[in-house]
C-alpha cells in the first residue's frame, strides 16, 4: 500500500514538473499571486489609458516632424481658432464685442442721465432751503417792526394752537411753532 501510494505521489510531481504541448503552467511559488476568475484566463488591459511618450533629445528633432494624433491635431486647431477669435474681438470685429459697447454706451448714458438729476434735486432744495431762511428772516423783521411799532399790541404773540391743528403739525413744523413761542422743544 505505501509503495504504491509514494509512486503515485512521484509520479504526480513529476508530472507537475513536465511541459505538456509546449504550454508553460502557472507556478505554484509565492512570487507570482494566483489571479482570480476571469482575470487569470485573459490578459486584460485599460484601451482608454493614454500612454506616456518617453522622448529622447536626440529624437526631438525628428519628434516635431511625426504627425499629430486626431485629438492633438484638433486640440491645436481650437486653440488657434479660440486665439484668432480673441484678436478679433480685441480688433473690435465680433459680434459680442459691438452688443457690448452699445450696451456699456447705454449704461453710461443711463448713470449720466441719473446725475443730472441728482444734480437738478440737489439746486431744487439748496434753492428752497435759502427761500424758506428768507422768509423767516422778513417775518421776523416784520415782526420786530411791528412789535416796535404797536408797543404793547405785540404782546400777544401768534396766535393760540388748539389740539387739532398741533396734531396734524409735522414735527419740524411744530418745533418752530415752539420756538416762536419761546416754549422749550425737547420731550
Amino acid at each position: 500500500g505505501e509503495d504504491t501510494q509514494g509512486g503515485e505521489r512521484e509520479a504526480m510531481e513529476a508530472m507537475r514538473g513536465m511541459n505538456v504541448g509546449g504550454k508553460e503552467e502557472f507556478d505554484d511559488t509565492p512570487s507570482s499571486p494566483k489571479r482570480k476568475g476571469v482575470s487569470g484566463l485573459f490578459e486584460t488591459s485599460n484601451p482608454n489609458a493614454v500612454s506616456t511618450r518617453n522622448i529622447k533629445i536626440k529624437d526631438m528633432n525628428s519628434a516635431a516632424a511625426a504627425p499629430m494624433s486626431r485629438r492633438e491635431r484638433e486640440d491645436a486647431e481650437k486653440a488657434a481658432a479660440a486665439e484668432r477669435y480673441r484678436k478679433r474681438h480685441e480688433a473690435g470685429l465680433t459680434e459680442e464685442y459691438k452688443k457690448d459697447m452699445a450696451r456699456l454706451e447705454e449704461v453710461k448714458k443711463r448713470r449720466a442721465e441719473a446725475a443730472a438729476r441728482e444734480e437738478e434735486r440737489k439746486k431744487i432744495e439748496e434753492e428752497t432751503a435759502r427761500e424758506v431762511e428768507k422768509q423767516k428772516k422778513r417775518a421776523e423783521e416784520a415782526a420786530k417792526k411791528s412789535g416796535a411799532a404797536g408797543g404793547e399790541g405785540g404782546k400777544d404773540g401768534p396766535p393760540k394752537l388748539d389740539k387739532i391743528a398741533i396734531k396734524k403739525m409735522k414735527p419740524a413744523i411744530l418745533k418752530e411753532r415752539l420756538k416762536e413761542r419761546g416754549l422749550d422743544i425737547q420731550g
